[in-house]
């Protein structure tokens, strides 16, 4: 069984057992009293406007009222009072629930009202609401238990409208504290607040200290004689929103902050005192030092023995009921229950510094806010870790981390900002300057490139300190298949095709604290086929420096970006090549500014053959400020292409090939190209109207005979054409035999409806000469020109060009063999009719290219005239969506749609079960637009007609938008909306 979860089973056991006397809180009964007489009373505010659009979960949240009476006796009291409005049926289902948090230890929770105001009467729900005791532990997954239990209320007869309001008072203090108060006010929602209300009636003699950040609100305060009244409101708060990926330590949101505590002296004075007489030594603590010393002489790696008992020895587990929030346990009873949390930890260890030797104190930290803006208090702090001196050095070591190994300094030290070092004398913040261990990431790649065949690629990775700490978590939580295989999907996203030649293998130098691992591949594809410019392509990727830095595209960043430090990462990538036709230009490129430093560097050894692209990337700071988000956008901008290399090989034997991006026909427009080709459509009949002027045509002939296999080439090759042109040439030999007034060239633009009229009119003339028809009955006549009209439409209207053309080229052999036939065999007029003349060859020449780009619609390789399945698509061009972002190596693309003219490659519209993408190139230059379901707010559509595209229009919710263009053939894009719409719903 997971470790983990044996953990999590032992803390539900032990709950059990520490919840027993939960039995008396569980059967009491919810105590009821009117709102108290210290208590302001506020009225609830009147809304002439809802902000519908801001309002998130249908609620409109009217009143937050709190207010807190701080007496010198007797615990103080907390009385908060809510009033919400039920927007939609989303809110019915938020509001009817009322969950109220304490812990009975310490404190108990007092009902005043439960209101529900609807079409302005109060209709009272404190005696018909239901209401339960439940212990929900919500920190047990991280292994805390706080024996907190929630009082949770559920409503009767909740409707859309109803305007909730209910009020509570919650009395008490943590006796660690020890009656000193501290409270903290948050001033910004996340959703719109029309009215807060914040009050504290003070009632000691000593003065009360506050601070307010990030806010213009001024505190009232007022003097009652004996107490004084501070006050804090505002109203009609509008929601505030922070950017994404921002330091942990920064907060937008405004807040004011309450202390007792005049001095972080006094605070410290408070927190020794929690620390007094817990480093109890007992008999199993001297044996374990003792250990520890009989191993080593050298005091270093005593210290860094014990560290690492107290980290791999001791689990966590923090039982944090009542004082023991705060106050830690004594070391022998933390050593005997192989148990704690970070103050246990800290204590057991700073015992065994002790008994080392080593004098070492506790240092309280807070993990988010780094003590940023926060005035002396008892409540600032989260985490406790360990300070010490030795050798002339400071360290800061948290007994809580795992996977730590080497010497002191080989591991990572954290550094939260500051600390609150809890050594006697110490009347302030100590600023954190640890000493950072040789850290870092470092990656060797190699390939092996035959002339013939597939490519061998190896990659090395060493990582050093806090990474290797990583790594080693990451084997032991995931295994090593789990993470050969996630290895595997990253390689997948640049090389897709890639294979496992050899299982990832792990070397762990613990003495060092340095974790590597190397992985041994098989790329079967390697190389990119790039026809439009007759040569093949890869590139070579800087993947783990590319990983470390971050753009994002809102220029318009109003939050510092929280980047990686300490980080460095240094990739060399070597290409070993078989060979001779190789040459590469040294090249060296440096970019340094005050956010990183990033260096690249080509080196070519041709006596070798040997390619060696070396990245190096560092952080120097741990984020980027607002102001100079854009400085860091151009500094980034800057490396971007000194991240990859491309390296190609020519076709062999090929021609001059046109380097200029994209290739000369994907530079042509569509209309130039279309020019170009019809252009050389009028020269050849410029050409035959030449040809025809010089050698008349002989009126010998009977019909137009011409041998089967030309009919049948000319007529699949020239898309129909020549078919134009036969029908033409027999209606007019009918024309002059019958001396009629038909017209041969509009029944030879439009033969498909003149299928059966000839087929009589040869079946007349084969009664005439013969006394017999030599051609199909009439039902059978019937059929093929059915036949024939049924596939020369849909060629016009369907995908299936090519298909239909054979089809009606097939239909039509009977009618071309009765006119061989009725001829004579090798008549001179068949001869000179089937001679292959240069305008033959180069109508053919010219319908190949059609030919191929049908062809390649069918299979996936060029643009289909359609919406096809995204099982359709050329694994080449999967390949090519892959290697470009567009796609990942897991999605599946649902349909798509090219509106190119001759590569798919230059212009896509999809989605696939993760995301909607469009992609199309500028000036040679690929664009791309993605976006995942959960980023789309809306799609909107506007339907083609018989010639023009439909358009799919993407809004994010961030308020950009891109556009798919669907084209509407067989009525595809319906296919394409409703589909692409029930994938966007879903997740919803």
């Amino acid at each position: 069984m997971n470790i983990r979860i044996v953990s999590l089973v032992k803390v539900v056991l032990i709950g059990c057992l520490l919840s027993g006397a939960g039995k008396i809180w569980a059967e009491e009964e919810v105590a009821t009293s009117p709102v108290p007489g210290w208590v302001t009373n506020v009225v609830i505010p009147e809304v002439s406007k809802t902000p519908n659009d801001k309002i998130q979960n249908g609620v409109h949240y009217l009143l937050l009222d709190t207010q807190v009476k701080v007496g010198e006796e007797k615990a103080p009291d907390y009385f908060f009072r809510m009033a919400e409005n039920i927007i939609n049926q989303e809110g019915v289902d938020e509001s009817s629930q009322i969950s109220i948090n304490y812990d009975p230890v310490y404190q108990k929770v007092v009902l005043h009202s439960i209101n529900v105001i609807r079409n302005g009467e109060v209709l009272n729900k404190i005696n018909t609401a239901r209401m339960d005791y439940i212990q929900r532990e919500e920190e047990m997954s991280e292994l805390i238990y706080s024996g907190q239990i929630t009082l949770n209320i559920l409503l009767d007869d909740i409707r859309v409208g109803d305007v909730v309001e209910y009020s509570y008072t919650r009395s008490g203090m943590n006796p660690v504290y020890q009656g000193l108060f501290a409270y903290s006010f948050n001033l910004n929602w996340s959703v719109p607040l029309e009215s807060h209300f914040l009050r504290i009636l003070w009632e000691k003699p000593n003065p009360l200290q506050y601070s307010i950040v990030n806010s213009d609100l001024e505190l009232k305060r007022r003097n009652l004689g004996d107490a004084n009244e501070f006050i804090l409101q505002d109203s009609k708060i509008d929601p505030l929103k922070s950017d994404d990926d921002t330091p942990s330590w920064f907060s937008p949101w405004g807040a004011v902050y309450f202390s007792e505590s005049e001095t972080w002296e006094d605070v410290g004075i408070w927190g020794r005192g929690l620390y007094e007489d817990v480093y109890h030594i007992n008999e199993d603590i001297s044996k374990l030092a003792d250990n520890i010393k009989s191993n080593s002489s050298d005091k270093g790696s005593q210290i860094s023995a014990a560290l690492k008992f107290v980290q791999d020895e001791v689990r966590y587990l923090g039982i944090e009921l009542g004082e023991n929030s705060h106050k830690p346990r004594l070391a022998s009873e933390t050593l005997r229950n192989r148990y704690g949390d970070c103050k246990d930890k800290t204590v057991l260890f700073l015992t065994l510094l002790k008994e080392l030797g080593v004098i070492g104190y506790p240092a309280l930290v807070n993990t988010e806010s780094k003590l940023k803006n926060k005035i002396p208090s008892v409540r600032s702090f989260d985490h406790v870790i360990t300070y010490f001196e030795f050798e002339g050095k400071e360290y800061w070591v948290d007994p809580t981390r795992s996977y730590q190994h080497g010497a002191l300094d080989t591991i990572h030290q954290p550094d939260y900002g500051k600390a609150l070092v809890l050594r006697p004398g110490v009347d302030n913040l100590t600023e954190m300057h640890p000493t950072f261990a040789k850290f870092g990431v470092f990656v060797k790649d190699e390939f092996n490139i035959p002339t013939e065949g597939s490519v061998a690629f190896k990659s090395k990775t060493v990582n050093y300190g806090w990474n290797a700490e990583r790594q080693r978590r990451g084997l032991a939580s995931n295994g090593r298949d789990s993470i050969q295989n996630g290895y595997l999907e990253f390689f997948e996203g640049y090389y897709p095709g890639i294979e496992v030649e050899t299982i990832v293998e792990f070397e762990d130098d613990l003495e060092r604290n340095i974790f590597s691992y190397a992985e041994q591949y098989r790329i079967e594809e390697f190389w990119e086929n790039k026809p439009e410019r007759e040569r093949y392509e890869v590139d070579f990727y800087a993947n783990i420096v590319s990983s470390a830095i971050s753009k994002y595209d809102d220029r318009n960043r109003r939050h510092p970006l929280e980047l990686l430090y300490p980080e460095l990462i240094e990739q060399i990538i070597e290409v070993n090549f078989e060979g001779d036709d190789w040459s590469f230009d040294n090249e060296f490129f440096e970019e340094d500014n005050k956010f990183f430093h990033f260096k690249n560097t080509v080196d070519y050894q041709e006596a070798t053959k040997k390619l060696r692209l070396e990245y190096s990337y560092q952080s120097k700071i741990d984020h980027v400020k607002a102001e100079d988000y854009e400085s860091y956008i151009e500094a980034i901008e800057r490396v971007e292409n000194h991240l990859s290399y491309g390296v190609y090989k020519r076709y062999t034997n090929s021609s001059i090939v046109n380097e200029v991006e994209g290739g000369l026909v994907s530079q042509l427009s569509v209309a130039t190209f279309i020019y170009i080709y019809a252009s050389f459509y009028v020269l050849l009949i410029f050409m035959w109207r030449y040809e025809r002027w010089k050698n008349p045509v002989k009126q010998d002939a009977i019909y137009y005979p011409v041998s089967l296999g030309k009919l049948i080439a000319m007529w699949i090759f020239t898309f129909g054409l020549f078919g134009v042109y036969w029908f033409y040439r027999n209606f007019k030999y009918i024309r002059v035999q019958e001396n009629s007034a038909i017209m041969p060239v509009a029944r030879g633009i439009f033969n498909e409806f003149w299928y059966f009229p000839l087929w009589n009119n040869l079946k007349e003339d084969s009664v005439d000469r013969f006394g017999v028809s030599h051609l199909p009955g009439k039902k059978l006549a019937i059929l093929l020109a059915i036949i024939f009209l049924v596939s020369s439409i849909l060629g016009h209207i369907t995908d299936y060009v090519l298909l239909s053309l054979l089809i009606s080229a097939l239909a039509i052999l009977p009618l071309a063999n009765y006119m061989i036939f009725v001829n004579g065999a090798k008549s001179s007029a068949e001869i000179n009719n089937s001679r292959w003349g240069i305008r033959h060859v180069l109508l053919i020449l010219l319908g190949l290219p059609l030919y191929v780009i049908q062809i390649g619609g069918e299979v996936g390789l060029t643009p289909s005239e359609a919406v096809i399945d995204g099982s359709e698509i050329s694994a080449d061009n999967i390949k090519f969506m892959q290697r470009q972002g567009i796609i990942k190596p897991k999605d599946e693309v649902e349909y798509f749609y090219s509106d190119a003219l001759l590569f798919v490659r230059d212009d896509g519209n999809g989605f696939t079960q993760r995301h909607v993408f469009s992609y199309w190139k500028e000036e040679g230059v690929l664009q791309k637009e993605v976006a995942t379901y959960d980023k789309v707010e809306d799609i909107q559509v506007e339907w083609g007609g018989l010639e023009d595209n439909t358009t799919v229009t993407i809004l994010r919710k961030d308020g950009s938008d891109f556009i798919l263009y669907v084209s509407g053939v067989d009525g595809r894009d319906k296919l394409f909306v409703n589909a692409l719409k029930a994938q966007w719903q879903s997740i919803q």
